[in-house]
């Protein structure tokens, strides 16, 4: 095993699971395209070499869902929309900076 430190300053684990259907999922809100979009802005805004955007499975808490993990600054975002787009954006540019 080869351990070493990661060369981000900000990673977003982003849940994307879908259950069966009938239960509540993380897959079944914005998840799936807030995760394109996320990487896309990254990408765009220069953040690329600090920022990861890393899609998860189960969070542990789909209930609360769609949930994002910040690490490793352990910020934990539940109940995400694509209207919170500009604040999660917000977020990560607030910790590159920090």
């Amino acid at each position: 095993m080869k351990k070493s430190e990661s060369p981000y300053k900000v990673h977003l684990f982003l849940c994307t699971k879908s259950r069966d259907g009938v239960r509540k999922s993380c897959g079944d809100g914005c998840a799936p395209e807030l995760k394109n979009i996320l990487k896309d802005e990254i990408k765009n805004r220069g953040w690329k070499p600090m920022v990861r955007i890393s899609e998860s499975s189960c969070l542990g808490v789909c209930e609360a869902g769609p949930n994002i993990m910040i690490y490793p600054q352990k910020i934990w975002l539940s109940g995400i929309t694509m209207d919170d787009l500009p604040a999660i954006l917000q977020t990560v540019k607030e910790l590159i900076e920090a």
